[in-house]
């Protein structure tokens, strides 16, 4: 991926967020920090982020969501659909094979590393427990 001013630019607003967020939500941030956009460029490298593996397309509703790509962040995690919050879940690290003996046999029987899986699930939550970090 070649680095434009405009893909550079869009990358640091991405290392700078903190919670999942929507190509037109980067769009008013990139307009907050000044840089002149259009929403189809945010969309195209918001795309290119993903195919590269800097970026992570949340499972949603609406499909339209993306977080900063953590690497080495093996385990299972739920994006709650109300909170809009993503929560790791306690226990679920794949490299502890007690838990998820057969998951990470399987996995490596087909020749994945199992300590580098990273499960996604997306999930509403009744009690907004996932606002608390209470996963």
């Amino acid at each position: 991926m070649r680095m434009t001013k405009a893909r550079e630019s869009l990358l640091k607003l991405v290392l700078e967020s903190s919670d999942p967020f929507s190509v037109k939500t980067l769009h008013e941030r990139a307009d907050s920090a000044g840089l002149d956009m259009h929403l189809a460029t945010v969309h195209r490298n918001l795309a290119e982020f993903v195919e590269v593996g800097i970026v992570d397309k949340l499972p949603s509703e609406d499909n339209n969501l993306f977080s900063l790509h953590v690497e080495n962040e093996a385990g299972a995690h739920v994006f709650c659909l109300d909170c809009r919050n993503l929560v790791p879940l306690a226990g679920t690290t794949f490299n502890n094979g007690e838990q998820l003996h057969a998951l990470t046999e399987a996995l490596m029987q087909r020749g994945f590393d199992a300590s580098t899986v990273r499960l996604m699930l997306a999930a509403h939550c009744k009690t907004q427990s996932c606002a608390k970090g209470d996963g």
